[in-house]
């Protein structure tokens, strides 16, 4: 199959989901906080390259793919899937680079594929799909895989389609500390707005580190200067009020259940994770998940 749902998406094989895809089909059978979407496989990759005659060893392939055309049923299996997807209630999706080389154990190519959020309409979509695709032959991409003797030619590449959030708060979560590589302590940078701003480094977040056992929290409160929001133009920065600046982004409650859903996302695959979230209404959606492929022993 050229598309699948997000729900069905782990039935099948890493070579056509793509491991983003892949590790959420799986979490969403285990917690409910996962928005829905659908899966674009390697195989539609395959034959939009085919469809348009691209070839792959030629040096403006990312343009090429970009100018390609998708042939009408293509487009319209695409089409019948956001449909389903909107359930006559149009929203923004994230459209999200999948990449089967993504995560291998001592390499992962975590934020060099192409994820582009606030999509409003199908000429948006289909324009980032194929910025997606075009993405998996970046010149940073080909060069880590080079460095890591990582085989790009199979093109095992899926795109994910998901319903966006509205973001009031993201983040990012490390269920082991990344500095003190302590397993014991998970660690939370959250910030307002879509997490676009966390991940780039635009913002100075809020941190906080809490132990896995006594569930103590230490804070420390970021300077949170400006926020993304989505609006009807699409994806704008703003500055944040400063009454928002002086104050944590998220309470305590909200940190504990948020380390709660770490730690049962932890258990089920059994080795340390990091993790994307964004908060409506202080309930907590899982954006992204994935096990982390470099560790260091833990402090003892």
């Amino acid at each position: 199959m050229n598309i699948v749902p997000l729900t069905d998406a782990s039935d099948h094989p890493n070579e056509q989901i793509g491991s983003k895809a892949m590790n959420l089909s799986k979490m969403k059978k285990v917690i409910s906080s996962i928005p829905d979407g659908f899966v674009i496989t390697s195989e539609m990759f395959k034959e939009f390259f085919l469809h348009n005659q691209i070839v792959l060893t030629h040096s403006n392939i990312q343009q090429n793919l970009l100018d390609g055309q998708f042939p009408a049923d293509m487009q319209n299996d695409i089409l019948s899937q956001y449909s389903n997807l909107m359930d006559n209630a149009p929203s923004p999706v994230a459209v999200r680079s999948s990449s089967a080389s993504e995560d291998l154990e001592g390499a992962s190519f975590a934020g060099q594929y192409e994820t582009l959020l606030n999509i409003r309409n199908e000429e948006e979509l289909f324009t980032s799909i194929k910025k997606c695709w075009a993405s998996f032959f970046s010149p940073i991409v080909q060069n880590y895989a080079s460095m890591h003797n990582v085989s790009l030619e199979d093109m095992h590449m899926g795109v994910l389609v998901q319903k966006m959030v509205q973001a009031e708060v993201s983040g990012v979560v490390f269920s082991s500390n990344p500095v003190t590589h302590d397993h014991r302590e998970v660690l939370i940078n959250a910030s307002y707005g879509l997490g676009e701003t966390i991940v780039d480094g635009t913002v100075t977040p809020d941190m906080f580190i809490v132990n896995k056992d006594t569930h103590h929290i230490t804070s420390e409160l970021g300077l949170k200067e400006v926020q993304t929001i989505q609006t009807s133009a699409g994806s704008q920065t703003v500055e944040v009020p400063e009454s928002w600046q002086v104050k944590f982004s998220m309470d305590e409650q909200e940190v504990l259940e948020l380390v709660r859903v770490t730690k049962e996302i932890e258990d089920y695959y059994e080795k340390p994770v990091d993790i994307e979230f964004a908060t409506i209404d202080k309930t907590i959606h899982i954006l992204q998940t994935r096990p982390i492929t470099t560790i260091k022993e833990p402090v003892t």
